[in-house]
């Protein structure tokens, strides 16, 4: 079914309205006028969300300038074009101004309307393919991690893309425990359908506690976490993850014996670029993250580990952790003392 484009036609008077309705009509538009002011104006255009808006630029309360710039400053409200009309002649300054504060065209009033429909038609595909843009830039967020994304944006806006740098931060890795073992008895199907459901819950967490997911591989996940409170963002990350994996043993018989083991580290990374010219990746590496995913690996289920480096950075009483004494991790020239988030469990 062809959904017709609604459009907003907003003046301080009717006069006419019927004509340029009966115009627009036969265009397969459907056009509502609004003579009110101000916010009842905006609220209106909030609950429609036309897919264009011919303001006048001569309102009595708010004129069409101020109007277009309150639109423009709401970000809950999508991408709405709009041409400004006027019935005094159109100059120079005037069509800069409307340009500036978010305009997209103007016309003159009484419409030429052949222009009018003109203008409509232009600017409703330039909607159309900004939209496109959205849903697009929407999926690929599903796929590429947050760095990567805002690099391929700043490229595109030929802003200067941050070079690679060292920084502080915070590393997650999680593991599904158990899961090769089960997944070997389930179908290709059953085995997809399982993993997206862990991960997705393990991906909200992530983002709820400030992190950024850095890449997803088969089952396991790697967090970054960056500003003052990394580490607590981290632990809680880690906390929560073990907790909500308790749900999970609702999703279906398989999952009774799943349970997830984390390793958290804190230190300077490598950030920036890596990859081909035809392949490239944002991402953070060097031997604060490696150490991370040696503690993921060694982490039984339920088990938050983490190193030295994240406990001196632990400035809350929310968090008990314990030593369990100095392990040698694969890769380290002495043994590592280690330390356990302490938290309610029902399995290790």
């Amino acid at each position: 079914m062809i959904r017709h484009k609604k459009i907003l036609l907003i003046d301080e008077d009717s006069q006419g309205f019927e004509l340029l309705a009966a115009v627009m009509g036969s265009e397969g538009y459907i056009i509502e006028l609004i003579t009110a002011e101000g916010k009842e104006v905006l609220h209106k255009v909030k609950s429609i969300i036309p897919d264009l808006i011919l303001l006048n630029i001569i309102m009595p309360e708010m004129n069409g300038y101020r109007f277009c710039e309150t639109i423009r400053a709401d970000s809950s409200l999508p991408y709405i074009p709009i041409i400004f009309f006027t019935t005094i002649k159109i100059n120079k300054e005037e069509v800069i101004r409307g340009l500036e504060v978010g305009g997209d065209d103007y016309v003159q009033k009484p419409f030429d309307y052949v222009e009018l429909l003109c203008k409509i038609k232009v600017t409703l595909r330039v909607k159309s393919l900004y939209d496109e843009l959205i849903r697009m830039k929407a999926e690929l967020a599903r796929y590429v991690s947050l760095p990567t994304l805002q690099m391929i944006e700043k490229k595109g806006n030929r802003e200067v893309v941050r070079t690679p740098e060292i920084e502080e931060v915070t590393v997650l890795f999680s593991d599904v425990r158990n899961f090769t073992n089960i997944a070997s008895r389930m179908s290709p199907t059953e085995v997809f359908k399982m993993l997206n459901y862990l991960l997705s819950k393990q991906i909200k967490i992530v983002g709820d506690c400030h992190g950024m997911i850095d890449k997803l591989s088969g089952d396991e996940i790697m967090a970054i976490f960056e500003g003052p409170e990394m580490v607590q963002n981290a632990l809680q990350c880690g906390k929560t993850i073990c907790k909500n994996f308790e749900d999970s043993k609702n999703y279906s018989s398989a999952t009774n014996s799943i349970g997830v083991g984390i390793g958290i580290n804190t230190g300077l990374v490598h950030i920036g670029s890596i990859g081909s010219q035809t392949l490239r990746k944002y991402t953070v590496i060097g031997h604060t993250v490696n150490i991370a995913a040696r503690l993921c690996g060694i982490a039984k289920k339920s088990q938050i580990l983490f190193t030295e480096s994240t406990k001196k950075l632990i400035a809350t009483k929310d968090f008990d952790y314990k030593s369990i004494g100095n392990i040698s991790l694969k890769g380290m020239p002495v043994p590592t003392e280690l330390f356990e988030l302490v938290w309610v469990q029902t399995h290790r």
